[in-house]
This record gives C-alpha cells, sequence and structure tokens, in this order.
C-alpha cells in the first residue's frame, strides 16, 4: 500500500477536512444557541467539564494543553456564563470547574447534536464499520499518547 503520494489518501488532509466539516456543523448549529464569541476551540475544554465538574489539573491532562491554556479558555466560558470555579473542598491547591446552569443546558443539546450526527454516520457507513472507525481512531489517538509518554 503506497498512501504517501495518493492525495487523497494523506492521513493529515483527511483529518483536517473531518475537523473542518464537524467544525462547521457545530457551528452552524450553535449559531442561535451560544453567544456569538463563543469559539469552537472552547469545545473540547466545555464538553469535558461536563454535568459533573473537572478540576484544572485533570482537565489539562484530559485535553493535553497547558495550565495557562486551560486557565484562559475557562476565564472565557466564566465570563460568557457557561461555567465557574471554585477552589477544590478536598484540596486546596486544585481548582474545580463547573458549568453553570445555563452551561448544562447547552452541554445536553451539544450532545443530542453529537447523537444525531452519529447516526448520520451511522447511517452512511453502517455501524459496525462506524464503530471499527471510532475504535481505531482511539487506537491511534493512544499510541500517540503513548509515544509522547516515551519522549
Amino acid at each position: 500500500m503506497e498512501y504517501a503520494y495518493d492525495q487523497d489518501r494523506l492521513i493529515f488532509k483527511q483529518l483536517y477536512i473531518l475537523k473542518h466539516h464537524t467544525d462547521k456543523l457545530a457551528a452552524d448549529q450553535l449559531a442561535n444557541l451560544v453567544p456569538s464569541d463563543f469559539n469552537m476551540t472552547f469545545m473540547p475544554y466545555f464538553m469535558n467539564i461536563g454535568h459533573q465538574g473537572i478540576s484544572n489539573h485533570n482537565l489539562v491532562n484530559k485535553i493535553m494543553v497547558t495550565k495557562q491554556g486551560v486557565s484562559k479558555t475557562v476565564k472565557e466560558l466564566e465570563r460568557l456564563g457557561l461555567a465557574y470555579t471554585r477552589k477544590s473542598e478536598t484540596d486546596a491547591r486544585s481548582i474545580m470547574i463547573f458549568l453553570t446552569e445555563q452551561g448544562k443546558k447547552l452541554h445536553d443539546t451539544i450532545c443530542q447534536m453529537a447523537d444525531e450526527v452519529t447516526s448520520e454516520y451511522i447511517k452512511l457507513v453502517g455501524a459496525k464499520k462506524y464503530e471499527q472507525f471510532i475504535d481505531t481512531f482511539i487506537k491511534i489517538s493512544k499510541w500517540h499518547e503513548s509515544q509522547e509518554k516515551l519522549v
């Protein structure tokens, strides 16, 4: 298999295109539900906070960004009225991040949108191929994470 010169099968190109399409789909569907200055780059932060909340340390680890990056984005989510922070009750060094009621409603809406998109993808390729795609995606991501730990 020679993929390097087949421009249509180049992984970097296909990942970019898929991300572009999914970001556009989400942005279009969310346009009337979120403040106009909600940036799609906030999405991984926002979705990982979830209904249960998360510590700043765990959020840093989950989305693999710096503490400063988390802090800056969480401040933006707070400014938008979607999240709030408070000191951890169990660890004075840690900050806990939670969604506001407005944030929880938006989170539920985004999860529903994701379910609808997943249904469309399953109609397109079939349930088995879709599950294989997701499993493969996860396996490749975990491989990259293991490589980073070796460095």
